[in-house]
């Protein structure tokens, strides 16, 4: 967004279900009109702009990482099952 648009240009998300990119237009002095089919995404896109608007919706600084993985969370391992399929592979057997 920043990259492709000036203070004060228009941003259309014709997805914008809980209104991500919309919060992220107004903070960055754009205008945004956001499209949405379903009410409750509009519900809480609602609340979240009007959130933003009175200083109260936790927003994290642009250069700030969003999360650095130490590679010893649980996530970010093979299954010991898969592992033991690899040799399986390896050996021929099936």
């Amino acid at each position: 967004m920043l990259a492709l648009t000036n203070k004060n240009s228009w941003i259309l998300d014709p997805f914008s279900g809980v209104g991500s990119t919309l919060i992220a237009s107004l903070k960055n002095n754009r205008n945004a009109v956001g499209i949405e089919k379903e009410n409750e995404y509009c519900k809480i896109a609602n609340q979240r702009i009007k959130d933003f608007n009175e200083g109260n919706l936790k927003i994290r600084p642009i250069n700030k990482p969003i999360h650095k993985p130490s590679g010893k969370e649980k996530v970010s391992q093979f299954p010991k099952e898969w592992s033991q399929l690899e040799l399986n592979k390896i050996n021929g057997a099936k």
